[in-house]
């Protein structure tokens, strides 16, 4: 039997948005982040500079940057699945940092790469929002593809370094507002 891990899954994704991150800034597009996860050593430093730890808390999104005077947040996301994206995917406390930074007047949204198909989108909040809110509900636990893969929402590599244009999306979509 053959195990799987999942230990780096999304690393991929993550390492081409870093990438896409540095190059904004050496063109002074934008300005964003990864954020740490924040973790809290519960044991002794051995004599080899190892110690136990543990995650600390949980209480946002992967990447946190301003771009035209507007704070923007979001996280990543990888699926296999060709027909939706499970809610699943989102904890908890990435929907609630999301909607609060909406509510405050920040951007927030979620960068999906379809990785059968090859295809990134940037999934606004506010979709996020509905599909989750009527979850809660009873309704279904999934975003369709086809909710997804709209045009508009289609992240498409950009020149030079900028591996996964994000900002082109989120620019159209602040135009839009």
């Amino acid at each position: 039997m053959t195990r799987v891990s999942y230990a780096n899954r999304g690393q991929d994704l993550e390492n081409m948005i870093e990438l896409t991150n540095q190059e904004y800034v050496r063109q002074g597009q934008a300005l964003v982040q990864k954020i740490p996860v924040p973790f809290k050593q519960i044991g002794p430093i051995k004599n080899n500079g190892q110690f136990t730890a543990c995650r600390e808390s949980k209480s946002t999104v992967d990447y946190l940057g301003i771009y035209n005077e507007v704070g923007i947040a979001f996280d990543a996301k990888e699926t296999k699945v060709e027909t939706r994206f499970d809610l699943g995917n989102v904890k908890d406390h990435q929907y609630t940092f999301l909607s609060s930074w909406v509510a405050a007047g920040g951007i927030g949204f979620l960068i999906i790469w379809f990785t059968t198909q090859d295809e990134k989108y940037y999934l606004p909040f506010e979709v996020l929002d509905e599909y989750w809110q009527n979850s809660l509900k009873g309704g279904r636990q999934s975003i369709p593809y086809d909710e997804i893969a709209k045009p508009e929402y289609r992240i498409k590599q950009g020149k030079q370094m900028v591996l996964i244009d994000y900002l082109e999306v989120v620019e159209r979509v602040m135009q839009n507002e």
